[in-house]
């Protein structure tokens, strides 16, 4: 689980864009992860499963040992100045958190929007920390440039239960108060629900809260999704269960026992709660200025 002993190892790659050809992410063709593994130590995180390519653990050692891409200012330049880039949007954080605590000293995010703001190349980027103000100046530079938006990972404003889920994450009312913030400086900036976590987060008033809390703070409602298990976090997050919710463990085995996701019609009762709660509260806003360029492959992230 989370450690305060964490690792940083610095490697070299040779290329910061990774091409991305699953057809579970429609629209994304490139992405960008200044790091692997990472600090926040979520119990639910999918991307465990990366540091078992490195023959690590991907429950004790994913949140204490983490990876720092050094070079990758200069190799993300190189990937741009390539004669088939065609400026095609880059997804940052697709994997680990871009702006997890290291970010501070090795600055390799703000390296990289910086660059792509100068290659004119379009980005959106999803973190879960407070540090994106640090770079709001920057990020709406890039969207007059290029274009870009910003998506903040927001699953619930019980701060005791947001702590348990994200013990080294920023608690729910400062997350809300950063999109209040990058909203006010210009910044696109969506709220994504994700992941609800049958049981945990998932109530028709825990969802009205949230998302009417993020009216409140100047947001706009993303995306949602369910939880999906994978091979590598079912250690992470059973252990969690048995400890914190014991009554919801046999529910979880049964139900993420032999499939990644959760049953399909419980999907269906999921999305008609949350686009009724959405019609029934959300305010008239106006719309974000447009980008400069039409990006390609963009996700839609309305409802």
């Amino acid at each position: 689980m989370n450690s305060d002993r964490t690792r940083y190892i610095e490697i070299d790659v040779k290329s910061a864009l990774n091409k991305v050809t699953s057809a579970q992410y429609p629209g994304m063709k490139w992405s960008l992860n200044p790091y692997r593994g990472c600090k926040h130590g979520c119990v639910y995180c999918y991307a465990r499963y990366t540091h078992t390519f490195y023959d690590l653990d991907p429950d004790r050692d994913f949140t204490s040992i983490v990876f720092v891409k050094r070079n990758l200012p200069e190799a993300l330049r190189a990937d741009l100045r390539q004669a088939s880039w065609q400026r095609e949007r880059v997804s940052i954080g697709t994997a680990t958190d871009p702006y997890q605590p290291i970010e501070g000293r090795y600055r390799l995010t703000q390296a990289a929007l910086r660059i792509l703001r100068d290659q004119l190349t379009p980005a959106s980027l999803v973190t879960k920390n407070t540090m994106c103000l640090r770079d709001a100046d920057l990020m709406a530079s890039l969207h007059r440039a290029a274009g870009f938006s910003l998506c903040i990972s927001l699953i619930t404003i019980d701060e005791a239960l947001a702590r348990s889920l994200e013990p080294d994450v920023p608690s729910p009312g400062q997350r809300l108060r950063v999109v209040q913030e990058l909203s006010r400086l210009g910044v696109p900036v969506h709220v994504a629900i994700a992941p609800i976590m049958p049981g945990l987060t998932d109530s028709e008033h825990q969802l009205r809260d949230l998302i009417q809390a993020i009216y409140d703070h100047g947001g706009r409602l993303g995306f949602h999704q369910t939880f999906k298990m994978y091979a590598d976090t079912r250690q992470t997050l059973f252990a969690w269960l048995e400890r914190a919710h014991p009554h919801l463990l046999p529910w979880y085995r049964r139900v993420y026992g032999a499939a990644g996701n959760a049953p399909q019609a419980y999907e269906r009762k999921l999305a008609a709660r949350i686009a009724r709660i959405h019609e029934a509260i959300a305010p008239t806003q106006v719309d974000f200025p447009p980008d400069p360029v039409e990006p390609a492959g963009q996700l839609s992230l309305g409802l």
